[in-house]
């Protein structure tokens, strides 16, 4: 099978003679717009095997996949919580400066008061 190119413009002025050759002598003709592949004409039949081989291709790569995936682990199993220690947050309360309590607007005022 042979590739042609040809643009969009020779398409329109031929396009019986580019269907003929397309389907008698199965030749691929690339369509192009502005000097750019935009379509690919190819005779039914090649198109139609073509599908197909893509289509058991896509299949057994699949089946591959499945195969070769390990089994994943719950979410519940991969992701466990473990509450941290209580103690474990008294190096932070170190860092707060005093006055701050729960109020997160207010701290922060308070801490751009200070400097």
């Amino acid at each position: 099978m042979s590739t042609k190119i040809m643009p969009i413009s020779d398409l329109r002025r031929k396009t019986s003679d580019v269907v003929a050759a397309v389907r008698d002598a199965g030749d691929a003709v690339y369509i192009t717009q502005h000097g750019r592949p935009v379509v690919v004409m190819v005779d039914y039949e090649h198109y139609e095997r073509l599908v197909a081989q893509l289509e058991e291709l896509s299949d057994r790569v699949s089946l591959q996949a499945a195969a070769a995936e390990p089994p994943r682990p719950s979410s519940v199993q991969r992701y466990p919580t473990v509450t941290p220690p209580a103690s474990s947050l008294n190096a932070w309360k170190d860092l707060i400066p005093e006055g701050c309590g729960g109020d997160a607007l207010a701290d922060t005022e308070a801490l751009y008061d200070e400097v």
